[in-house]
């Protein structure tokens, strides 16, 4: 991982082309596709310049991923579960609809399911370890991988869907159906 940001506007600029390049190339090929030297050409930057900032690709994934998880820790961060489940949801959603299309990549496709997972543990803090008061170790890890497994499919499914329903109508719904259940919205 990279130290302090630079103010000097080359490094910025440099940090950014290998950002906007890496992103790109991601959303085209996938992250095991992806060379060193190919990311270097495309940024217009030398393997050395790469290397000065991070020592491996996996360094910049993590970086990329840190900064999804910490704008989402910054925007939920006094949020718990399961005791503001609602809010939670509905944020889940307004986040996602304020993403790039790498986010969306790696929250929808399969194939990310990994990635995925390690930037939901990251992002929440609510790993299985993490029980809240009231539950067994046993019954929170089903309650957790159910809520974020329905919260999760949703956005994926509105994701498939090109995004057609509006994201306040989407969020609302599904916080109706986490904290009531499908009789709640029944037409």
């Amino acid at each position: 991982m990279r130290a302090t940001p630079s103010r000097d506007l080359r490094v910025v600029k440099t940090l950014e082309a290998i950002d906007t390049t890496f992103r790109s190339m991601m959303l085209e090929e996938g992250f095991a596709a992806i060379t060193v030297k190919e990311l270097c050409e495309r940024a217009r930057i030398n393997k050395k310049t790469f290397y000065r900032y991070y020592e491996t690709l996996d360094d910049l994934l993590a970086e990329v991923m840190a900064t999804y998880a910490a704008s989402w820790r910054k925007r939920t961060g006094h949020l718990r579960m399961p005791d503001d489940i609602a809010e939670i949801t509905r944020e889940f959603f307004l986040f996602g609809a304020e993403q790039d299309a790498l986010y969306d990549a790696i929250t929808c496709d399969p194939a990310w399911d990994a990635v995925q997972r390690s930037l939901q543990d990251d992002a929440s803090g609510e790993h299985v370890e993490s029980v809240p008061n009231g539950y067994s170790p046993e019954l929170w890890h089903v309650v957790y991988a159910w809520q974020s497994g329905a919260v999760l499919s949703m956005y994926r499914a509105w994701v498939a869907d090109g995004k057609t329903l509006p994201v306040e109508e989407l969020a609302n719904l599904a916080v109706r159906l986490v904290c009531e259940g499908i009789p709640a919205v029944r037409g």
